[in-house]
């Protein structure tokens, strides 16, 4: 067994930057079987849907007829709140209560702060999910210097209290998750760690530890935050330290707290999703401040994918990480560090935001259309903050140039800022022709050609936009459009974007020109942009990328996990969106809101909302919709909402004001993590809340 005292210098470890099977490919996880009741996790089981019942655990049939629905809409295992030894032993009617209707799905009973709660909801229950940061501490925010032997003796007292849980469940096959939270980490931990991911995964292991120690291995583990970022790199490194210490056990993935609607979907497809797509991840919750029974087909739309076995082990892309280093970091968030591209409309790359480009709908002929949906999507003298930064449309013909001259005189009038882009194809005469009237050219190499013409195409681009100031030249590459020749050069069909992608790099490095960006079309989305960037970084060349997503269906799943994925490594300068079962303003905002939940770009209030359960004190969803209400106009405000105060004050740290309750018919109000009012009626309490964010000076009045 490892030493009781855990090692901070990790990180430096040679063997940690390994998190997952492969970078490139997707191969799952192998971990060892958890059966939970009838259901198994991890091992050659499918992904896992479960959710967590919001109704009074002591109100028996209310809590029955919730998991039923949630049983009926596909929920495989079902959490249950036990904030007492009262509700723990009820879980025993509602077994009951569920068996006779012939209902046998698992249950998990839920705990925190109640060790003696667990112990009775074991004798119930299929699985016990504990908080390795409350089980046997009380988190005061205290500063402490703990000596190794003040840890060590805090590690024996963990045990002392934890053990009789360890040897209970073993004896009557119960399983375990020891699931960490962001918000909630013990003080010892904070002391030691920090509020960082090494902290949380820390947090897990010390339980682990003593799990093993009694030769118990039931455990499913799990590092969930509110904050995309902390939560991907909290998993990827519990995963690195499972490779590293020899451990297989599954993990349980979530975003915690991720609120309701669009914005809590995209949040959990990009955390969860980013994962699954790295082979991460066993079982799955969607945690929505919405009915439970919501829950489950959102968890669906993400897991599917992977239990219909969509994704394919691929040897080739397997053997590129022999030979290809990604300077990305899976640790921690750094964004590339790419050269600053410029148009006379804005600029992307390096120290930008992350821009937003769509494609134009209208006919580029009907100049009056086409430049009304300029404004419309560039949001043309509105305080909408869901602005269209680049718009693309097509050149075919040289009559489609003459349309263009009309429409970028007409806007010049109107004196519109967004970038117009012309999409050339293949066409290098069309391009150099549009050029006066665009703000660059999106061109395609053709297939066809030779080395000679193809790089005599690329010099004769280059040459012809290095006669304007600040215009852009996008090659837009597609491994289904890969010339010939590139055989000659590269044996793996995996690096032939990445070899022509380089050679016209080096041909405008040779030209003087920088206004250069690219972007690839390939199925196999995240893998293909991290090998380009593999292969750039090792040419030494740091040429900005444009994310190009096109989705025929509903894309907001599979657009956040993909697009969020490469975000939230830092990768991406501007992301374009073709979405043609969305309208183009549902298009742009689902740009922006995958780039807030990615914490890109702020455009909104963010708030932070959990999805209740039994310790709930108020109406979760109907004082979360109205405290947006009153508040929704108040961008890159951050606001908390919780129900109780089990993750409350810990993850009030992600959020500038919290409103969490305190008891039944009473709030606590926060800045940070600091409680500043206490025990507020409800009936008064929204109002304190925008007394208290007027008085830190972030409250104006909405228009």
């Amino acid at each position: 067994m490892e030493p009781r005292t855990a090692i901070p210098q990790i990180l430096n470890s040679s063997k940690l930057f390994r998190y997952s099977e492969y970078r490139f490919t997707y191969r799952r996880r192998p971990t060892r079987e958890v059966m939970v009741g009838d259901i198994g996790i991890g091992g050659s089981n499918p992904i896992r849907i479960q959710s967590m019942t919001t109704s009074d655990t002591l109100d028996t049939e209310a809590t029955i007829r919730q998991v039923i629905d949630l049983v009926n809409v596909g929920c495989e295992i079902v959490r249950i709140t036990a904030p007492s030894i009262k509700d723990a032993e009820n879980l025993g009617a509602i077994r009951e209560g569920l068996r006779k209707r012939g209902i046998k799905v698992p249950l998990v009973a839920d705990i925190h702060f109640t060790p003696n709660a667990a112990l009775k909801a074991a004798e119930y229950v299929e699985k016990i999910r504990i908080n390795p940061g409350n089980y046997a501490d009380k988190k005061k925010f205290a500063v402490i210097e703990y000596s190794e032997n003040d840890y060590t003796r805090e590690l024996e007292r963990i045990e002392e209290a934890f053990k009789p849980l360890v040897l209970k469940c073993k004896e009557r096959g119960v399983a375990m998750r020891i699931g960490t939270n962001h918000g909630s980490l013990s003080d010892r931990i904070m002391n030691r760690y920090g509020d960082t991911p090494l902290g949380m995964v820390e947090s897990a292991l010390e339980f682990v530890r003593i799990c093993e120690h009694y030769d118990y291995h039931d455990i499913v583990l799990s590092m969930k935050s509110s904050n995309t970022q902390v939560m991907i790199a909290a998993y990827r490194l519990l995963a690195a330290r499972m490779y590293e210490l020899g451990m297989d056990y599954p993990f349980h993935l979530g975003v915690t707290e991720a609120g309701d609607g669009e914005d809590g979907r995209i949040k959990s497809a990009l955390g969860i999703g980013t994962l699954l797509e790295e082979g991460i991840g066993d079982t799955i919750r969607v945690s929505l401040t919405e009915d439970s029974i919501h829950e489950i087909p959102a968890a669906r739309a993400i897991a599917d994918k992977f239990n219909r076995q969509n994704v394919i082990f691929d040897a080739e892309k397997a053997a590129l990480e022999i030979r290809l280093k990604e300077p990305r970091d899976p640790f921690q968030y750094h964004r590339r560090w790419t050269q600053v591209v410029e148009t006379a409309a804005l600029n992307a790359g390096g120290v930008h935001h992350v821009r937003v480009a769509l494609p134009l709908r209208s006919d580029i002929h009907d100049t009056m259309q086409v430049v009304n949906e300029i404004k419309q999507l560039s949001a043309h003298q509105t305080d909408n903050p869901f602005k269209a930064e680049m718009l693309y449309a097509p050149v075919r013909n040289y009559q489609d140039i003459t349309a263009w001259k009309r429409m970028r005189e007409t806007i010049e009038k109107d004196l519109l800022t967004v970038a117009l882009m012309a999409d050339c194809r293949h066409s290098t005469d069309m391009a150099c022709a549009v050029l006066p009237f665009t703000d660059g050219v999106r061109w395609t190499p053709d297939k066809a050609w030779t080395a000679d013409v193809y790089e005599a195409h690329v010099r004769k681009l280059i040459e012809s936009i290095a006669g304007f100031e600040k215009k852009i030249l996008q090659i837009h590459f597609s491994p289904t459009e890969i010339p010939s020749f590139v055989d000659r050069h590269v044996q793996s069909s995996s690096e032939k974007t990445g070899w022509m992608a380089i050679r016209v790099a080096q041909i405008a490095h040779e030209a003087g020109f920088s206004n250069l960006i690219i972007s690839i079309q390939d199925s196999d989305f995240i893998a293909s942009h991290r090998i380009l960037i593999a292969q750039l970084n090792a040419a030494g060349f740091n040429t900005p990328m444009v994310l190009h997503f096109e989705h025929k269906a509903n894309p907001l799943f599979d657009a956040a996990s993909h697009i969020g994925s490469l975000l939230s490594d830092g990768i991406g300068d501007v992301i374009y969106l073709d979405c043609r079962a969305m309208a183009s303003e549902e298009t742009v905002r689902l740009a922006y809101n995958i780039l807030q939940a990615a914490r890109l770009r702020v455009s909104k209030t963010e708030y932070i909302s959990c999805p209740s359960c039994g310790r709930t004190l108020f109406d979760l969803q109907e004082v979360t919709a109205r405290i947006k209400s009153k508040t929704g106009h108040l961008k890159g405000v951050k606001i908390a909402i919780m129900g109780c105060i089990v993750n409350g004050p810990g993850e009030m740290a992600d959020a500038d004001f919290g409103y969490v309750g305190a008891s039944a018919g009473k709030i606590n109000l926060y800045i940070g993590k600091e409680l500043v009012e206490r025990n507020i009626d409800m009936a008064d309490a929204d109002q304190k809340l925008i007394d208290l964010i007027r008085r830190e000076g972030r409250w104006i009045e909405p228009a």
